[in-house]
């Protein structure tokens, strides 16, 4: 093993070398990995996800990349000798086939999995720029992406570090890679501030990165003496001025009526939401602690703080001695007999709601921390069984909410994703529900003791009546909880 056997070669092992370019290459991806993987999960995607997006997007992309370098350098060099095409090392990548080939993988992986590829594409390519930037070093390497001919005391300062590495057939060079690499991760900064006050609508990140970048090539070429040519022309910069273009036309939303809108599923949680609940609830809870824990004394905010949790967090709380367990299935012995005995009816408005949405043709379905046998009992109980296309309750998953696995294996049942998705609930754990899986989450007060508990929740909208959610559904924006 050769540690540094040349200026471009960082290790060897015999025949075999890894260079500097591939290493930098590779730092600049994981870089970008990270920050996605990030991004997406923060907006609901699971991590098979970001794995398989980075996985994808990386090989694509430099397939993608090293095409386009072999289309736009000497494609009749290659053609002579076609096994050089897979020879990275000889000669190199182009960025902007790269972003194709990332692109051309999102598209049919969201596709495939139904998902958004402009909401994939939107929290992704704005951190390719930490990947461009890396990747520049790897061109310093290899003495490439260089200006015209500049005096030596232009590296005087700042650049001092870098001005051997500029000396190129016998001059020193302007270090372009260096500006570039310098503007990518300015344009990342600037991306991610920008996020957090421009109006959100989808296609904002993908739109930006375009933009950014395409502006960063039309400057950068216009000084680079090394550039790939189409012509007459520099390669780059024709389609730095392409996306520059498709950039700010997409932030001034020129392409917004090309976007066919799908209806976002609206999902509900049961309890306080849909069904008005909240005495048998309280009375069943009740009824078990006076037969096995008659001691306790339950105030009004105790009871009301039954609404929400699951059964087990409850039982625990307020009796950790107890069988749990033992507790939960009691209760539910106890419910069932309330329901049969009609002690529930719907929400105020909410029968003229699931009306009116499913004569709009909004897919519907419930999320409850209740069994799904007690949530269509309840339904049929007040008739409004037929309005809804799923139910998932604590039975159907591992993990209840606050967990995602309820959400998302109620929006897959309705054929949506989480990325065009409403979740309606009136507690703090529906609401973090929604943010785990990065669905849309409205939160609906039902009681004013809750109110707090719900702005603290941080919720995408309140309403203090059902009925208002007609009102929010014809609102222009996405239906996400990050919104972008």
């Amino acid at each position: 093993m050769q540690l540094f056997p040349s200026r471009e070669v960082l290790i060897s092992f015999g025949s075999i070398e890894i260079r500097w370019y591939a290493f930098l290459i590779i730092v600049g991806a994981l870089i970008a990995y990270y920050f996605s993987g990030q991004d997406l999960k923060k907006a609901g995607y699971q991590n098979d996800v970001v794995d398989d997006l980075f996985v994808g997007a990386l090989t694509c992309g430099v397939i993608g990349a090293r095409i386009w370098y072999v289309l736009f350098s000497d494609l009749s060099y290659y053609l002579q000798d076609p096994i050089r095409i897979i020879q990275i090392w000889n000669g190199g990548l182009a960025i902007q086939g790269g972003v194709v080939g990332g692109v051309i993988f999102c598209y049919f992986y969201a596709k495939k999995h139904n998902y958004s590829t402009l909401h994939i594409v939107d929290l992704v390519l704005p951190n390719v720029l930490w990947g461009q930037a890396i990747g520049r070093w790897g061109n310093f390497v290899n003495g490439e992406c260089y200006g015209p001919v500049v005096n030596e005391n232009f590296f005087n300062g700042i650049l001092g570090f870098i001005k051997e590495g500029m000396y190129i057939d016998g001059a020193y060079r302007m270090p372009m890679f260096f500006f570039e690499s310098v503007l990518c991760i300015a344009g990342w900064f600037l991306i991610r501030f920008l996020k957090k006050h421009y109006k959100k609508q989808r296609g904002n990140g993908a739109y930006s990165y375009l933009a950014w970048y395409g502006s960063i090539r039309i400057l950068i070429e216009h000084f680079r003496t090394d550039s790939l040519m189409i012509g007459n022309l520099k390669m780059a910069q024709v389609t730095g001025f392409v996306m520059a273009l498709i950039g700010l036309l997409g932030l001034l939303g020129a392409f917004n009526k090309l976007r066919k809108k799908k209806k976002p599923a609206v999902i509900f949680d049961l309890d306080g939401t849909v069904l008005d609940t909240a005495d048998t609830i309280i009375n069943s809870f009740v009824e078990v602690f006076k037969k096995h824990k008659p001691e306790l004394v339950l105030t009004e905010e105790d009871k009301v703080s039954f609404l929400g949790p699951t059964l087990w967090e409850s039982f625990k709380k307020y009796a950790p001695e107890l069988d749990t367990d033992m507790l939960v299935e009691e209760y539910r012995v106890v419910n069932r007999r309330m329901h049969d005995e009609g002690m529930i009816k719907p929400i105020n408005n909410v029968p003229e709601l699931l009306e009116y949405l499913k004569n709009e043709g909004y897919k519907m379905g419930i999320a409850s921390s209740k069994q799904t046998e007690t949530c269509l009992r309840g339904l049929s109980i007040c008739k409004l069984e037929d309005y809804f296309d799923t139910i998932v309750g604590v039975d159907k998953v591992e993990k209840p909410k606050p967990d995602k696995e309820t959400l998302v294996k109620a929006y897959q049942a309705l054929g949506h994703s989480m990325d065009n998705c409403i979740y309606v609930g009136d507690s703090g754990s529906d609401i973090e529900c929604a943010r785990n899986a990065g669905v849309y989450a409205i939160a609906y007060v039902s009681d004013e003791l809750k109110r707090q508990e719900l702005i603290d929740s941080k919720p995408n909208q309140i309403i203090e009546d059902m009925i208002e959610l007609k009102e929010v559904l014809k609102e222009e924006h996405e239906w996400t909880y990050n919104m972008m």
